[in-house]
């Protein structure tokens, strides 16, 4: 950040330093060629490869990345450390094109600024052609991708995109802007044409208006997330300022980063302001249409017009200021917020985007993807790479182009066609709808200014990770939840969550989520599930098979096919890695649109107990037969699963002595379940054997006190159990007690049915 506001801020200054003048600019045509007329060229590629080379990886360097892994609280991950880093985020797919339109953009503006100051007033006319078409592809393609962004965004669980897909939506909403752009130029050229000559003022002004809609979604992006940015944006910079490391800026800044810093929180402390002064004004001089109009709007508004007249009626102020540089700093104000909040902050806003900070600091932001995605997909890190570099440069590139025609008509080709009037009032127009959308949004964020400052976020956790991890650190922590999930061990896998445990923060909050991730799959809670492994998977780097593996099961549980395929995407190996190519196959069999699945796909996965116990339970559910050969083949936990549902289906038709023996089989060949145990006590008291249940209750009580169906089957005892958790309230509680659980399991039938209406979800869990 800190070279692009040098560049930036060195680059407004040379325009608003440039002399005026009221002559008429020449166009040299092709013949008269002068090798001097061509260094104009040679300034803007070699400052442009400087930008490209230098200047953008500085710029882009430690983009980080925040996301909520517990209540306020935040891991900051970077994702761009090193120069190569920063190199591989620039090379991820469409992000060169965002880098080239942004290039194309900032080489328009070099060469108009070369060609100032070089040789003003004279232009080539082949190099016109070449400046005009730098800054116009930047122009027309900015609205077409911030629309594109922000329609595809409303899929929030959307990752990836076929090439094909990006070029039709691309291209059907270049073509819907284009025909909405056309229809206002053709009211605007038949509004010009009703009276007796052509009105080209009037023609102007359309399209003028024309321009405006067309550049609105930039402009209404560019508002929300600056709105929804500016507390992020104005308290990492004062704490930056006072010497702090940042979510934003996570290396202790020197002074020069610092004094930058104090300058941005001075801008960003009066863009409220700006934004109103400039709605203000725009209002004032559209409506009362003063006298004073073209002053009012050239020296910043009603707020410039008053510092202005008042230093204008006190001769002691004068005596300090001139008043002839007054008015030019006054001018030149409009041009420096341009560049600077422009062009300097199109990294400011993207390094926003990355870090997330309109999710948990903002209101009515532009939110391109969930902060955990951007840690974990590469894509989306291009995605919204591309966004922040082709969405906003032709946006403030027009803005100073039109300044520049405004400061310096007489200097610029073609530029006696266009009134200082119009110029004013067309800059002030796309200034103030921008504004207007900042200051809306900044309004409804500023609530969230204090908790900002209540956040607690955790500086680089990743890196102390991986140091623990390499040494060692934290295996016991995973092959402990890793025996307990083997072991169907719900209850050590919740005193895990709730344990004290000594050892580097960062490495016991991915454990504990992990043991998380692994209790809620254990016990249905889908949604739940799959929010935890993705909290796992972005601590992990989005590096963690399990994670996606979990995240794939929990969609095609809740029949969520697109999701899950999404998951596995990249996890499919050719040969020795059968867990993800399981899930593919379970998928296509349970999806009744699209899934092909034949006997040559089932010949590979011959004496395989997923795809037996898949086989064995299409062939029950035919005639709801309760009869199971999975245990003689198989002696896995999946099996043992099979089996206990066989249990089920057993006591619902009232078979519960064939029921209790096969429980009691499954207690002899898996002693360490408790699921099998608790099945054998619901047969005995389905049998009237209170004692033997009882007895089986304190047995499975004492060794797993905190799983939750130990505590639904002490309520169905006539023991207290609070019907807080989704197998109690399933076991004991009331109707509305187990409706509150349809959105955390919503593959349980039970569930829906105690909610009102509730056979339509109770069915669909059942599908």
């Amino acid at each position: 950040m800190r070279a692009s506001v040098q560049a930036f801020l060195g680059l407004s200054l040379l325009i608003c330093l440039l002399p005026t003048s009221s002559a008429e600019a020449e166009i040299v045509e092709y013949g008269s060629l002068d090798l001097s007329m061509l260094a104009p060229v040679a300034l803007a590629i070699a400052g442009s490869a400087i930008l490209w080379k230098w200047i953008l990886p500085i710029s882009l360097g430690n983009l980080q990345v925040a996301f909520e892994i517990d209540d306020d609280l935040f891991e900051v991950h970077r994702l761009s450390k090193s120069r190569q880093e920063t190199k591989e985020l620039l090379n991820l797919p469409s992000v060169p094109f965002g880098v080239l339109s942004y290039l194309m953009a900032m080489g328009g503006i070099m060469l108009i600024v070369a060609e100032l100051l070089i040789g003003p007033g004279t232009f080539y006319k082949p190099i016109v052609f070449v400046t005009a078409a730098a800054v116009l592809i930047p122009i027309v393609v900015s609205p077409i991708v911030t629309m594109y962004a922000q329609i595809r965004a409303m899929n929030k669980r959307l990752i990836s995109q076929t090439v094909t897909t990006q070029l039709f939506g691309y291209l059907g909403t270049a073509f819907a802007m284009v025909m909405i752009l056309s229809s206002i130029l053709y009211y605007g050229w038949t509004v010009s044409n009703s009276g007796e000559s052509f009105d080209s003022t009037m023609m102007i002004q359309w399209s003028g208006y024309a321009l405006l809609v067309y550049m609105s979604p930039t402009i209404f992006a560019y508002g929300r997330i600056m709105g929804a940015s500016w507390n992020t944006l104005l308290l990492s910079k004062w704490r930056t300022a006072k010497g702090w490391k940042t979510a934003i800026d996570p290396d202790t800044p020197r002074f020069l980063k610092r004094l930058i810093s104090l300058f941005l929180v001075i801008f960003l402390s009066t863009m409220p302001i700006a934004a109103i002064n400039g709605i203000v004004t725009l209002i004032h001089v559209l409506i009362n249409e003063p006298a004073n109009a073209n002053r009012l709007l050239d020296v910043g508004g009603i707020l410039g017009e008053s510092i202005y007249t008042m230093v204008e009626d006190s001769e002691y102020i004068q005596q300090l200021i001139s008043l002839k540089t007054l008015q030019e700093v006054l001018a030149s104000y409009l041009m420096l917020n341009v560049a600077i909040v422009g062009l300097a902050f199109i990294f400011e806003l993207t390094r926003n985007l990355f870090l997330g900070g309109q999710t948990f600091a903002g209101v009515g932001g532009v939110i391109l993807a969930q902060p955990r995605d951007i840690r974990t997909e590469p894509e989306v890190q291009g995605r919204i790479l591309f966004f922040g570099l082709a969405g906003f440069s032709g946006y403030v590139v027009l803005l100073l182009v039109l300044q520049t025609y405004k400061e310096f008509s007489g200097l610029m080709p073609y530029g006696s066609a266009v009134s200082e009037e119009m110029l004013l009032e067309s800059t002030w127009e796309f200034i103030a709808a921008g504004q207007g959308i900042f200051l809306l949004t900044w309004l409804l964020s500023s609530t969230r200014f204090m908790h900002l400052r209540s956040l607690k976020f955790d500086l680089s956790p990743d890196e102390r990770r991986e140091g623990v991890i390499m040494a060692g650190g934290g295996d016991w922590m995973r092959d402990h939840i890793e025996s307990a999930a083997r072991a169907d061990d719900i209850s050590t896998l919740i005193a895990f969550q709730n344990e004290q445990i000594d050892g580097d923060r960062a490495v016991v909050r991915l454990e504990k989520a992990r043991a998380k991730m692994i209790e809620s799959a254990l016990r249905g809670l889908w949604p739940r599930a799959i929010e935890e492994a993705r909290k796992v998977l972005a601590q992990q780097r989005g590096d963690d098979d399990e994670a996606r593996m979990i995240i794939a099961t929990g969609h095609i549980a809740c029949r969520r096919f697109d999701a899950a395929k999404e998951a596995l995407r990249g996890m499919e190996q050719p040969e020795g890695y059968d867990e993800p190519e399981l899930l593919a196959l379970t998928m296509e069999w349970l999806d009744p649109w699209t899934g092909r699945v034949d006997n040559d796909d089932l010949y590979d996965w011959e004496n395989n107990s997923t795809i037996d116990h898949l086989k064995d339970l299409q062939k029950r559910l035919k005639s709801w037969s309760p009869d199971t050969s999975l245990g003689d083949a198989h002696r896995d936990r999946l099996s043992l699963h099979a089996q206990l549902s066989s249990v089920a289906m057993l006591r619902a038709q009232r078979r519960s002595e064939d029921a209790l023996d096969l429980c009691l089989d499954l207690v002899r060949t898996h002693p360490d379940s408790t699921l099998a145990r608790i099945g054998c006590a619901l047969c005995m008291i389905d049998l009237e054997q209170w004692f033997d249940a009882l007895d089986v209750f304190e047995e499975v009580n004492e060794s797993s006190p905190d799983d939750p169906r130990v505590r639904a089957l002490s309520g169905i005892l006539g023991f207290h159990a609070e019907p807080s958790e989704l197998e109690v309230a399933l076991a004991i509680g009331s109707d509305t007690d187990k409706a509150t659980w349809i959105d955390d399991a919503p593959v349980n039938p039970f569930a829906a049915l105690g909610a009102r209406k509730g056979m339509d979800e109770a069915l669909n869990a059942n599908v």
